[in-house]
């Protein structure tokens, strides 16, 4: 039976070698947002058990799950307005600056700031949703994606969008209800805002090239169109957002500071 030792022990060995590992990267990451910006930890957990009710993108994009958190949003949007119709473009509009306002933050700031790389996938990512019915919470599985660590800020920023944001983006399409383009207009602009809080941090340059390849380059490496592409544009030397955002068509909801339309 001795034989059956080497094995298991070297099992035992590397599996706690990649808990450990992956403890260290969400302690440096936690320690990270500490430091820099700590009301991001409010809304992302790191190697925490998650909550029960907690779930992953394959759960909630199911179209009956969705239509829950959809109807349950709707009701509190329209709880002083009830007989009016419900929008769904710009609920959903909304539902979305909030799922994706509270997750993108933290994981644009620790992919930019660590050496090592989040792993993005689907999978790993639980969100508790608030009583009304938007997300209130992430809880993240971290893991290192370690090809990823060996890139640069783009290849960083791709694996962003293609494994963290356009999964979301497409789950909320498939609901007939919104078009994608305004769900990545909408979160453009928030990355743009993000990479303007981050200059202290990364530096004028750094955020210059960030911005550059953001928001002007329509291609991403893969050939495929950059869903970030104009979705800010340059104002009167400014970048500005290029299209509303449509929440003020919903009632009680006030109108952004900035919006196209004033």
């Amino acid at each position: 039976m001795a034989y059956r030792c080497a094995p298991l022990n070297e099992f035992v060995i590397r599996r706690v070698r990649h808990i450990n590992d992956t403890d260290a990267l969400a302690t440096g990451v936690r320690d990270m947002l500490a430091r820099l910006r700590p009301h991001l930890l409010d809304f992302i957990k790191l190697n925490e058990l998650a909550p029960r009710e907690a779930v992953t993108l394959a759960q909630w994009q199911q179209p009956a799950r969705l239509g829950e958190l959809r109807d349950t949003y709707a009701s509190h949007i329209y709880q002083k307005q009830p007989t009016l119709p419900y929008e769904g473009k710009p609920l959903l509009s909304l539902w979305a600056q909030w799922y994706l306002g509270l997750m993108v933050p933290p994981l644009l700031l620790a992919l930019l700031t660590q050496k090592q790389a989040l792993d993005l996938s689907p999978e790993h990512l639980h969100v508790e949703f608030h009583e009304t019915g938007r997300a209130a919470c992430f809880w993240l599985d971290v893991c290192e994606d370690e090809a990823l660590s060996t890139q640069g800020d783009t290849t960083r920023i791709e694996a962003l969008i293609n494994q963290a944001m356009l999964p979301v983006v497409a789950a909320l399409e498939a609901s007939g209800e919104i078009n994608g383009k305004l769900i990545w207009s909408n979160t453009g602009y928030l990355i743009n805002w993000c990479l303007g809080e981050m200059i202290p941090i990364l530096g004028e340059a750094r955020v210059s090239a960030l911005r550059q390849f953001c928001f002007f380059e329509k291609q991403l490496s893969n050939g495929n169109d950059n869903p970030l592409w104009r979705t800010v544009v340059t104002r009167e030397g400014l970048l500005v957002r290029r299209t509303c955002c449509q929440r003020y068509r919903l009632p009680d909801v006030q109108q952004c500071g900035d919006c196209t339309l004033k």
